[in-house]
């Protein structure tokens, strides 16, 4: 399973299992809450204003249109949906029943975790998407309503990652099998188009504020630049990680930063696919946060370790001029790592919130960001209880993802081939002059 945690002023976003919480770090208050409906199937398809969903506490969203021709609708689009997904899926679809002009599903569905979730550059906009029984990219209109429902859409397979362009007009989602899909945020009812594809599961993506480039990193080692809307034309690579890329940021118009299991830090001219700097790290890394500190010149990157005794590092990196980068600054922050399975964190001003899995239950931490120690200052009472009962995790089993596929699995045939043959020679050798 997932957790996504990031902070966007003044509102920490948390997302775990079927519930997004956004709450303020610094008191008691729950801005909003959204939970997803109880049956994604039913709620796919139509001109986006389609269905309900748990949204402040778990009411349904209000109908745009009157109840039997929205019911109908609904049920349309279930049938349609479980009709292209296979017999047990079409069995989902046919337990719909409507009840006094409610939609009322009578069945039980598989079970759906939030997967990824991505507010627009604007905040206007916020989207999600699922893993497990239902995979579907759900679009809520964020502000000033209280997270409204705007569309559900099907997704094929589960997705990798999750970007929105600088205007918030249309997403991107990438899947597991490395393909990725541009979906319209204004014309929600139009389909989904196949922008471009890698050979291996992307894990990350940056869309530039200009939209001329789309910026993809994947298992395989790989950075691509791809122009847009020409996707078809590949701008440039970046190449010389040696083990899969696990994140990317954009630092200026012509750079970004890059982490990777190879223990590296990088930073790129993308334009040129340049590389400029490239900083050891004492262990892999699976997450990545950057925040600017002074614009275009000054950042802070943080990353997340994978099996490491400091779960956490964070890095000045300053640029003196044009394409000269330097590392100005290093802090481990151990994160009482090996106590508890850490699989995301994020950054405030003056915190590291982190989440993950104490004895197979989900949990959060915070830590005080200049000494890395366990913070309590300035952090309510109650409020990690607060948002662990909001996100309904009290009691239920979490296991987070096994990041250890990420690595490429490598195979020594010919080592094994070698002995062989040597242990042939010399039994043929003793054949011979024995």
């Amino acid at each position: 399973a997932m957790t996504t945690i990031f902070y966007t002023e003044p509102e920490l976003v948390i997302g775990h299992g079927r519930r997004v919480l956004f709450v303020n770090p610094d008191d008691l208050q729950l801005f909003k809450e959204i939970e997803l409906p109880p049956d994604l199937l039913a709620t796919c398809g139509g001109a986006g204003g389609v269905g309900g969903g748990g949204v402040g506490g778990g009411s349904a969203a209000k109908a745009t249109r009157p109840a039997e021709e929205q019911q109908e609708q609904q049920d349309v689009a279930a049938v349609a949906q479980a009709a292209a997904a296979g017999p047990s899926t079409k069995h989902q679809a046919s337990c719909s029943s409507n009840s006094g002009g409610a939609v009322a599903s009578t069945c039980k569905v598989q079970e759906v975790h939030i997967q990824n979730v991505s507010y627009s550059p604007d905040g206007q906009l916020l989207a999600i998407t699922t893993s497990g029984g239902q995979k579907a990219l759900l679009l809520y209109r964020s502000r000033p309503e209280h997270a409204r429902l705007l569309s559900v859409r099907p997704l094929a397979r589960t997705s990798s990652a999750l970007r929105f362009c600088s205007d918030g007009s249309s997403v991107l989602v990438t899947d597991k099998t490395g393909d990725l899909y541009q979906y319209d945020c204004v014309e929600v009812e139009l389909a989904p188009r196949l922008l471009l594809g890698h050979l291996s599961i992307v894990y990350d993506i940056l869309w530039t504020d200009d939209q001329q480039h789309i910026i993809t990193c994947d298992r395989d080692d790989k950075i691509r630049v791809t122009n847009y809307p020409a996707t078809f034309d590949i701008h440039s690579y970046c190449l010389g990680h040696k083990e899969f890329v696990s994140g990317l940021a954009l630092l200026t118009e012509h750079h970004i930063a890059s982490t990777s299991g190879d223990k590296t830090l990088r930073i790129w001219n993308f334009s040129e696919g340049k590389e400029l700097l490239v900083h050891e790290l004492p262990a892999p890394v699976v997450r990545l946060h950057v925040r600017e500190l002074e614009e275009e010149k000054v950042f802070q990157a943080a990353v997340l370790f994978y099996d490491h005794e400091e779960a956490l590092g964070i890095y000045r990196l300053e640029r003196s001029n044009g394409d000269r980068w330097a590392v100005t600054g290093t802090r481990l922050v151990r994160a009482d790592a090996g106590s508890w399975n850490i699989c995301n964190f994020t950054l405030t001003d003056d915190r590291i919130y982190v989440s993950g899995a104490e004895k197979d239950r989900f949990a959060l931490r915070v830590y005080d960001l200049a000494t890395g120690e366990r913070s309590t200052a300035g952090v309510p009472q109650g409020w990690i209880k607060m948002v662990l009962d909001g996100l309904g995790s009290e009691g239920v089993p979490f296991v987070p993802e096994d990041l250890s596929v990420w690595f490429k699995k490598r195979f020594d045939n010919v080592s094994d081939y070698l002995e062989r043959k040597k242990r042939r020679i010399e039994e043929q050798q003793q054949q011979k002059f024995g």
